[in-house]
């Protein structure tokens, strides 16, 4: 380790602290038979609500157990639709695209749903099945001013 010494004097003051960032997985395994049934193609499942300011850079929905009900859902965050449509009928493990344009998406101030929306070219009627949700997204925290002291004479 070297100790330089420079002419330059010491700093002190108040200083912004920056922000804090928490990086945040959100997975929820939803069963259409125990937990709620799609029965028209406008039904729509709120999952969580997302806090303002919060960035979301990736989501999914990924199929768990093929259902027998007709129809798709698709993963939206407001009224932006953040995946693609994913069939009833789609084979255990099939994923849902992500909707590039969506992604990154930082959420609006007055914070938003994130939900399952029934739709696609049949009504979706979703009475059994089981579907995983999976968004990854992050929150920042701005901290206060707070003194500090920046010496400059070692490194």
């Amino acid at each position: 380790m070297a100790t330089i010494s420079s002419s330059k004097r010491n700093t002190s003051g108040r200083l912004d602290a920056g922000y804090k960032a928490y990086a945040r997985v959100l997975d929820f395994v939803f069963d259409f038979a125990a937990d709620a049934t799609m029965t028209t193609g406008t039904d729509d499942i709120s999952l969580a609500t997302l806090p303002a300011g919060a960035v979301v850079l990736a989501a999914t929905v990924q199929q768990l157990e093929a259902g027998a009900g007709t129809g798709e859902v698709s993963l939206r965050v407001g009224t932006t639709a953040v995946t693609g449509a994913l069939t009833s009928v789609a084979d255990a493990g099939t994923l849902a695209a992500t909707v590039p344009a969506a992604i990154p998406l930082v959420v609006p101030a007055a914070g938003a749903e994130l939900n399952l929306l029934g739709g696609g070219t049949t009504p979706a009627v979703r009475t059994d099945g089981k579907v995983r949700v999976v968004v990854t997204l992050v929150e920042g925290d701005r901290s206060p001013r707070r003194p500090v002291v920046a010496a400059r004479d070692a490194i």
